[in-house]
């Protein structure tokens, strides 16, 4: 019985891990890009990963003529082959963002909008 348990234990612990296909792990990565703040498009890094039970954590940095600041990036979910939809929050506010990723994923256009998606502002980048 003991075998059993340990036996299931590790299908289980495996199936976690795995529990992310492949067309959505391909995201993961970090990307230099461009997205529109304020007035302007300013420099942004966005990065994308899973952990080892397959949850998505995502993060961006944006530089702007003032300040730095960070955001998180959260529900993560496949809209199409190549394209995701997520929230994004910071200290600024919260809404949604839609990434589409080339063939090969080295890079992504997107663009985000606050909570009402009245306007839509530009969001890309590219895999470092």
């Amino acid at each position: 019985m003991r075998i059993l348990v340990v036996v299931i234990s590790l299908a289980l612990s495996f199936a976690a891990q795995a529990a992310v296909p492949d067309s959505v792990a391909a995201i993961a990565g970090r990307y230099a890009g461009r997205a529109y703040n304020g007035t302007n498009m300013d420099p942004v890094v966005t990065i994308l990963s899973f952990d080892s039970q397959g949850r998505f954590n995502g993060s961006y940095y944006v530089e702007d003529e003032i300040q730095e600041f960070e955001g998180r990036l959260s529900g993560l979910v496949q809209e199409g082959e190549r394209t995701f939809s997520l929230e994004w929050t910071d200290r600024f506010g919260e809404g949604f963002a839609w990434f589409e990723f080339s063939s090969d994923y080295s890079s992504f256009t997107g663009y985000w909008t606050d909570t009402d998606a009245q306007s839509q502002f530009p969001w890309n980048g590219v895999r470092q």
